[in-house]
């Protein structure tokens, strides 16, 4: 399946470096940035090692690398077929797939834990709440749904946004938005809360994050919830 994103596979990461600059740090540090939250997440369903991960909209893998080596087995979906192509070049340890959109190509049950960074925003409305359910529905029970997403009400994620060519078409969801989303899915131990108040990563700037993740302040946020 052919996708604007599969124009942008190859240079994915200068454009967003090209878009950060300002902010002084490269794309690398937020993934890096986003491994270790998703790690601590994961860590509440079980023992890392144990666990199987799906990333929904995975696009090139980045981040896949460090994720892959804490977990049982590391798993990602997207419908760029040249995305994947790259993704599966750079991390042979991980397993891919494509798919057409709509039904993810999984069983029910497969998995412990899925994901999906800054995805949704590139999709039509119409198909939020079926992503939803549908990273609800491949996990088993107990299992966790973790999605992040750019926050339209800090100023310096709509500057990116505005200034990024991969965000030209996005269409950035309210944090309760997604919430409600998740609430619709009836997920259990449902949370919200916003991170990279700076971009900063010495530990008084991540005491910060801390103390005012429930203030809608952060560049990005984070919605998850149980099954």
């Amino acid at each position: 399946m052919s996708t604007e994103f599969d124009s942008y596979a190859s240079d994915y990461q200068k454009k967003i470096d090209e878009s950060l600059g300002v902010f002084g740090k490269k794309h690398a540090y937020f993934i890096r940035d986003k491994v270790e939250r998703l790690l601590k997440s994961f860590s509440e369903v079980g023992p890392l090692q144990e666990l199987n991960i799906l990333d929904v909209g995975c696009g090139i893998g980045l981040g896949h690398s460090d994720i892959a080596k804490q977990v049982h087995t590391l798993h990602g979906v997207d419908v760029s077929e040249k995305s994947i192509e790259l993704a599966t070049g750079n991390n042979t340890d991980v397993s891919y797939k494509t798919y057409e959109g709509g039904r993810l190509p999984y069983d029910d049950n497969s998995f412990d834990c899925t994901y999906a960074i800054g995805v949704l925003h590139h999709m039509p409305k119409s198909e939020w709440q079926n992503i939803v359910i549908e990273m609800k529905r491949i996990i088993r029970p107990g299992g966790q749904v973790l999605i992040i997403e750019h926050n339209p009400l800090n100023p310096a994620t709509l500057w990116v946004v505005k200034t990024c060519d991969l965000d030209k078409n996005a269409i950035l969801l309210a944090p309760w938005t997604l919430r409600r989303l998740f609430k619709k899915a009836h997920f259990q131990k449902l949370k919200l809360y916003y991170i990279l108040l700076t971009p900063f990563s010495q530990a008084f700037f991540r005491a910060l994050d801390r103390l005012f993740s429930r203030l809608p302040l952060g560049a990005q946020y984070i919605v998850k919830g149980t099954k």
